[in-house]
Order: structure tokens, then sequence, then C-alpha cells
């Protein structure tokens, strides 16, 4: 636990806790209570009207996010390891790890918000950014307590891999929609 409260009180005496030990099973443990706190948020705040709020729902989402945040890790050690800076893949997901605690904080802000302005869709949304700008803001900090980076090349390639991905669909789905208009022209001939 102490830990936990050096990532949000001096992290840079967290990431050398970490650099030291990495433990991988504080990493994963902090994931699943990040992401059942985010889980708990949008069930609370009605965010997951289409799908129900059960535990298979949960499971899928959890691994969803374990996956993923492996796949970033696995990025962004590549891209540091191409720019020549020492760290360590596993020290980085440990601190993601901990960043996603951050989402903690939705769950009171969202009860809160809807307490007060139960109607009110604007507040519920501004508190998911908020709190998703924060722990962007903590995964910056763990990139650059890991690779030294510093803070604008820190957010350059967090944003990256996010940028890459957001083209990579643009471009399969126009690729799509191209197909889909050639074979409609087609059968009219």
């Amino acid at each position: 636990m102490e830990l936990v409260f050096d990532f949000f009180e001096d992290h840079l005496k967290a990431a050398a806790a970490v650099k030291g030990r990495r433990p991988l099973a504080l990493g994963v443990l902090c994931f699943i209570l990040g992401a059942l706190s985010f889980f708990i948020a949008m069930g609370v705040s009605g965010r997951l009207a289409p799908v129900p709020c059960n535990w298979v729902n949960f499971c899928l989402f959890l691994i969803w996010e374990l996956v993923s945040s492996l796949a970033l890790v696995a990025v962004l050690h590549l891209i540091a390891d191409f720019e020549g800076r020492q760290g360590s893949g596993a020290e980085l997901f440990v601190l993601f790890g901990m960043a996603s605690l951050s989402w903690a904080l939705a769950v009171p802000l969202a009860l809160v918000f809807m307490a007060f302005l139960p109607s009110a869709q604007w507040p519920l949304t501004a508190v998911f950014l908020l709190v998703g700008f924060y722990n962007l803001s903590l995964k910056v900090r763990s990139l650059q307590d890991t690779y030294q980076f510093s803070q604008g090349r820190a957010w350059i390639t967090l944003v990256l891999p996010y940028m890459a991905t957001v083209t990579a669909t643009g471009v399969a789905l126009a690729l799509a929609m191209a197909s889909l208009v050639i074979q409609v022209m087609k059968s009219f001939d």
C-alpha cells in the first residue's frame, strides 16, 4: 500500500521502488481495481445501458484492459528502445497499473453529479473526460520516470500509438467502404 501511496505523493520514490522490485502482481491488481472502478462508474452513471452490468461483461472488459495495456506498454517500450532510452517495460506496466487507480475518482464524482444534476448528462461526460485526462497525465509521468523523457516527448510518445490506431482504423474503414461501393457498382453492370 505504501508503494501505491508513494505513486500519488512522491512519484520518483515510487518509480525507484518499482525499478528495484518490479512487482508485476501489484500492477495487475491495480489494473483490476482501476477497471472495476471504471466499470462501476459507467454502470452507476447509466453509460452501460445497452450492455448489462454483470460479472461476465466486467471480466471481458478486464481482459480487454489488461491485453490493451500490455500491447501499449510493448509499443511504448519499443519506441523508447529505438530511441536508445534505458528503461523497463515491466516497470512501465506496473506504473501504468497504478495510474489506472485514478479511475476510482470517477465513482464518487459521478454519484455527486447525479445527486445534484440528475437529468443532465454533460457533467457525467465532463467527469469521465477529466478523470481520463488525469489518467493520461499519470501515464505521461510514468513514461518520464521510466525512460527519462521530457514532458513534451512523453506526451508525443504516449499519443503516437493511439493516433496510429485511429489512423489505421480510418484507412481500413475507407478501404472497406471503397470496396463496398465498387461491389455495388459492379452489380449494376
